[in-house]
């Protein structure tokens, strides 16, 4: 297992700031990886977010990336290149409705979207879209490579804004698809290729996309791995980088995806090796948490300037090797890979989330998913 471990834009508008309250959440489901993992873990959430278990739905595909739609979950299957789809019952167990090939080798990350399951492939670097059907299942994918031709050449092997003494190189051996997300508007199509250092967009269309990618190279050798959207700016787009640990602000603009800062999310003063992973908006809007592997760090960085964001503190998780995390209303589960368990913050002051204390053991935790 590896160790990760436009044509012209036109006018985009603003987006409402988020107002609505947070879904109330009732279950979670962790995927993991095999052979420590045996599936899908799934838990009920009490009212003060301690977790329940209820059981484990046997996956051996390495279920490492998990979404949701009603009350249905997409899991993505790294290691069987496959997308499984589950209906969770009214005491939260799973049963599974439906699997379909991905489109790919390796799917890392899916989304679901504009009808579709989009689906990032870290083995071949393909994006894939998978219509959703009435009944919940999936159509066949459509698939579409990173890039074509002699001219796809991989980035660095050493981040050049890496911390001093980083021997963080993963993944610049070839181009690898990491992640693939619709722009909040509903009028892009965003994916990253950690390999290359690029972030692609295309005017979303029905199903794959019909034209090239504009695409920003961002600092050589980065790893540009997860993003995620201004919540009340459909224009600004954050980049979470893996190799280099840094945070890259993007704007859509007519003429294309522009760089319009970049910063570590590591103290000042870090020196060594790191891999940042995920990066969600934390409940309120005006937060980010980005997840740091090997320092074993949550960063709050402050979007009280959306054009450059500013990173506020740390926080230690409380275990080893966050690879991503699941917010389910003023509660957050870490997914620690390497200490085989979820480590939970009350994130009820966005700006200072609290380890409670508390933690569950779940084997080689990749993703969750709350419902």
């Amino acid at each position: 297992m590896r160790r990760r471990h436009l044509l012209t834009l036109p006018a985009l508008h603003l987006m409402p700031a988020l107002a609505a309250a947070p879904p109330s959440h009732r279950f979670l489901h962790v995927g993991t990886y095999a052979p420590q993992g045996l599936g899908l873990y799934s838990f009920a959430i009490g009212a003060d977010g301690a977790l329940r278990p209820l059981g484990v739905t046997p996956n051996a595909g390495n279920p490492s990336w998990l979404a949701s739609a009603g009350q249905r979950i997409y899991a993505a299957e790294e290691g069987a290149h496959h997308i499984a789809v589950y209906t969770q019952d009214t005491t939260g167990g799973l049963s599974l409705l439906h699997r379909e090939p991905s489109g790919g080798s390796s799917p890392c990350h899916l989304s679901l979207s504009a009808g579709h399951a989009w689906v990032a492939h870290y083995g071949d670097a393909r994006f894939a879209a998978l219509p959703l059907q009435a009944d919940g299942r999936l159509g066949a994918a459509k698939s579409w490579p990173s890039c074509a031709g002699p001219d796809c050449r991989s980035g660095p092997q050493r981040a050049a804004k890496a911390p001093p003494g980083s021997q963080a190189n993963s993944g610049h051996e070839a181009p690898h698809a990491h992640m693939i997300q619709v722009s909040p508007d509903a009028r892009w199509l965003v994916g990253t290729d950690l390999g290359r250092d690029r972030v692609l967009v295309w005017p979303l269309a029905p199903g794959a996309p019909t034209v090239a990618a504009r695409e920003l190279v961002l600092s050589p050798g980065s790893g540009p791995r997860h993003f995620a959207f201004h919540p009340a700016d459909p224009r600004i787009v954050y980049v979470l980088q893996e190799e280099s640990s840094t945070l890259s602000t993007v704007e859509l603009t007519a003429d294309g995806p522009r760089l319009l800062d970049e910063i570590s999310v590591l103290p000042g003063g870090f020196a060594g090796t790191n891999y940042a992973s995920d990066l969600i908006v934390a409940p309120g809007g005006q937060h980010l948490y980005a997840f740091n592997r090997l320092h074993d760090s949550l960063a709050v960085i402050s979007l009280a300037e959306a054009r450059s964001p500013t990173l506020l503190d740390h926080h230690w998780v409380h275990g080893s090797y966050p690879r991503s995390a699941c917010l389910a209303g003023s509660h957050m589960y870490v997914c620690n890979q390497r200490s085989d368990q979820l480590s939970h913050f009350d994130v009820s002051r966005p700006e200072a989330p609290r380890f409670m204390p508390r933690q569950t053991p779940v084997p080689s935790p990749a993703g969750a998913c709350a419902l």
